[in-house]
């Protein structure tokens, strides 16, 4: 277990022995009040995990630790599948081991704010006037974790249709339905044992995610107009393409600076991108024009590498160390060739950059930073 990543909630250290980070937030399951224009019904509460059957129904099983997928049971008196029935009958997956945070609600509805209230996808209803009332019920939890138990609301066995299901009965679960947006929302799980105790029954840290094209602060109707990201746009034939004032001298002083990416070591200019640290548009935005062209605010990376900085899966301390989010899984850390507890020192050359790291820690960066330090 040298090789896992680390996170610590509420001041204790936990390993994350594994992940599950795309679970889609289908419309079948949204609250009602959240469905897009196109789609009708409900919802259902019980959420879509995978099929339960082959390699992939291997994997649930091993990930939830447990292998009855499909189990028949019911609740005569409810006239559904419930905590009770599922205990009774071995549906049971998870007692009291599973848990959201706040914190994670509070960042979910932070990142999601600009979508509630300048709607990019188009629904059934104004969700904007939903948005402080869910607010209001998120900041008034009690506390920072809130456990709750799941329980196996697959497709029964004899149905052929091999569907895994997962469902809770704590209100905790009708809170996250309620909350979160479709198509643009995920479901990100860790598997974590305490650093201490190895050996423990795992917890399963339930976390819900936003797209990151519809983060508040790179949000599409956030942006400024064209006229003032000083564009303009340059049609020849079926050839568009955006120009912005001043991209050249940026790339090229930002190349100069920092002549190779730290992490594939190519040189070749042709397949580095000039990677902003702290945002384009946010510079644009807040009439910071000189930081969106400051050759200090860019990073030399290849393609794979800037996708991870400009997304916000990766980013660095004020001395260059590299620090690793919790967004992606073990397996792709490894292709990546990226040990997430390294904290190595990249050659970024970081002095006099402080102030856009700072920025990127904070805002871009998909996790709390100081639940990985």
């Amino acid at each position: 277990m040298e090789n896992l990543q680390k996170i610590k909630i509420e001041g204790k250290e936990y390993l994350i022995i594994d992940s599950i980070q795309d679970f889609r937030a289908e419309d079948s399951f949204i609250h009602r009040k959240n469905k897009l224009a196109q789609f009708r019904g409900n919802g259902e509460s019980k959420k879509h995990v995978g099929t339960y059957n082959g390699e992939k129904g291997e994997r649930m099983a091993n990930f939830f630790n447990y292998s009855t997928w499909g189990k028949e049971h019911y609740d005569s008196n409810k006239k559904r599948k419930t905590f009770e029935s599922a205990k009774e009958s071995g549906a049971l997956i998870s007692e009291n081991r599973c848990f959201f945070s706040k914190a994670n609600f509070q960042k979910y509805l932070r990142d999601a704010k600009t979508e509630y209230f300048a709607q990019e996808q188009n629904y059934h209803n104004n969700i904007s006037e939903y948005y402080n009332e869910r607010l209001e019920e998120v900041n008034n939890l009690e506390t920072n974790q809130i456990f709750f138990s799941i329980y196996d609301a697959s497709d029964n066995i004899l149905q052929r249709q091999n569907r895994g299901y997962i469902r809770s009965d704590n209100s905790i679960w009708r809170l996250w339905r309620e909350l979160i947006l479709p198509s643009i929302s995920y479901l990100s799980i860790l598997k974590l044992v305490p650093v201490d105790n190895k050996n423990a029954e795992p917890l399963f840290y339930f976390r819900i995610l936003l797209d990151y094209q519809f983060r508040s602060f790179v949000h599409p109707k956030s942006l400024t107009t064209e006229e003032e990201l000083e564009k303009e746009e340059i049609e020849s034939g079926e050839i568009k393409r955006t120009h912005r004032k001043g991209s050249e001298k940026y790339r090229r002083e930002v190349i100069n600076y920092m002549p190779q990416c730290p992490f594939s070591k190519i040189t070749d200019e042709r397949l580095l991108i000039a990677s902003h640290i702290k945002p384009y548009n946010i510079c644009i935005k807040n009439k910071e024009n000189d930081q969106a062209l400051d050759y200090l605010n860019g990073l030399a990376l290849s393609p794979t590498y800037d996708k991870l900085f400009d997304q916000g899966y990766i980013t660095f301390t004020n001395n260059g160390e590299l620090i690793c989010g919790t967004q992606l899984s073990s397996y792709t850390w490894e292709k990546l060739n990226i040990n997430p507890n390294a904290k190595n020192k990249m050659r970024i050359f970081p002095e006099d950059r402080e102030m856009y790291l700072d920025y990127h820690r904070n805002n871009v960066f998909q996790d709390d930073i100081d639940d990985l330090i």
